[in-house]
């Protein structure tokens, strides 16, 4: 996904995230809830992949960067976009169908 604003990670300057359903993997998932939890992360009642915090640990464990690099860069805008891929992810449905959802609600 193409950023609104770039970011720089090991002072390189990032300007699109690859963010796929071939990096989304269970070694990812765990990893990911493990360092959630361990640094005292909470999450809404229900689901953990309910936390946009979560949601950007799982993005950084795809990149394959640190979450606080992430965390302190990314603009709100691009924040709210990254977590709402990987939201996508977990509902089994991907990009293209959170696309097709948001058109179906505002016809609704």
């Amino acid at each position: 996904m193409e950023l609104k604003k770039p970011i720089k990670i090991n002072n390189e300057e990032i300007t699109r995230l690859d963010l796929t359903k071939e990096k989304f993997t269970a070694d990812v998932i765990i990893k990911a809830e493990k360092e959630f939890l361990v640094t005292g992360g909470i999450f809404p009642s229900g689901a953990m992949e309910d936390s946009r915090a979560y949601l950007l640990v799982v993005a950084a464990k795809m990149l394959g960067v640190r979450t606080d690099e992430l965390q302190e860069q990314l603009s709100g805008e691009d924040f709210i976009s990254v977590t709402d891929v990987i939201k996508g992810f977990y509902n089994g449905t991907g990009l293209n169908a959170l696309i097709q959802n948001f058109l179906g609600n505002q016809q609704s």
